[in-house]
């Protein structure tokens, strides 16, 4: 089984992506919606994790791609944690690469209103409650599964591992399911992520399995590869596809060649775990 996620992010968020497309008057928000066209093309079902702020700002935009029956809408934490001016300064001091998100999701307190709002906003929007979160740049602490599993949220997908292909309960009563496939974001040259900036920006997650970057034709070489031997042990391929990864790194080719495999397999939500 196969389960194909992507993260979104509202356009005030300024990610580098997303200033890359900006001279194309682009949203990333657009692209999201292509990506719900062509899954629906294949009929494979894709889970994606939005932040609040799109539902909030960016819905009848957005709205589309929420509608589609073959798409369940994640959280991706309400406003997305903005790096603050100094990680910004000490980034453009250094030299180092600049995150679109903080290093830290905040206090306890400034989380849980995170999460609630997050949690309304979806529900006042798609008329549903949401179950399943992934967080922004995988930021969270020791408090963040804690008061996912008291707003009511069962399903987590934040790991990067690809020794695991269940899902497993956590101590908090979180049902994950690691990112057991290689990511695009953080191994594909796109948009702004040339071979110089890759060797700039180091390696961002520790946790990792990986740390190469490829042309997206070879990455997706790797996640047919990796998809197909977790397939085979009957297990779930949790795939993670940005759709505005996707987009600028070829206009979506990759993506439909993989599209093209996975159907050939059950897919699910990460509600469905």
């Amino acid at each position: 089984m196969i389960c194909l996620t992507g993260d979104v992010h509202h356009d005030g968020l300024r990610t580098n992506e997303q200033m890359f497309l900006s001279p194309q008057k682009i949203s990333e928000v657009a692209v999201s919606v292509e990506y719900v066209r062509l899954c629906e093309k294949y009929n494979v079902k894709c889970t994606l994790y939005v932040t609040g702020r799109i539902l909030a700002d960016q819905w009848q935009e957005f709205r589309p791609a929420a509608d589609s029956p073959l798409v369940e809408i994640g959280g991706h934490s309400y406003g997305g944690f903005p790096a603050s001016y100094w990680e910004k300064l000490k980034a453009r001091l250094t030299g180092r690469v600049a995150c679109s998100h903080g290093s830290s999701p905040g206090s306890f307190s400034s989380q849980k209103q995170d999460v609630t709002t997050m949690m309304a906003i979806a529900r006042q929007r798609t008329g549903k409650d949401i179950v399943s979160w992934r967080s922004h740049g995988l930021v969270r602490d020791q408090y963040t599964y804690q008061i996912l599993a008291q707003a009511g949220i069962h399903f987590i997908s934040d790991e990067l591992n690809w020794q695991k292909i269940f899902p497993e309960r956590l101590p908090k009563g979180l049902i994950s399911h690691p990112m057991n496939v290689i990511i695009d974001h953080d191994h594909i040259y796109h948009a702004h992520r040339t071979p110089e900036y890759v060797k700039r920006q180091g390696r961002p997650f520790p946790d990792d399995p990986a740390s190469e970057s490829y042309p997206v034709e070879e990455w997706g070489n790797l996640v047919e590869k990796q998809v197909l031997a977790i397939e085979g042990k009957g297990g779930v391929a949790t795939v993670l596809m940005h759709p505005i990864c996707m987009f600028t790194a070829d206009g979506f080719k990759t993506m439909e060649r993989l599209l093209k495999i996975v159907s050939r397999y059950k897919t699910l939500w990460a509600s469905e775990m």
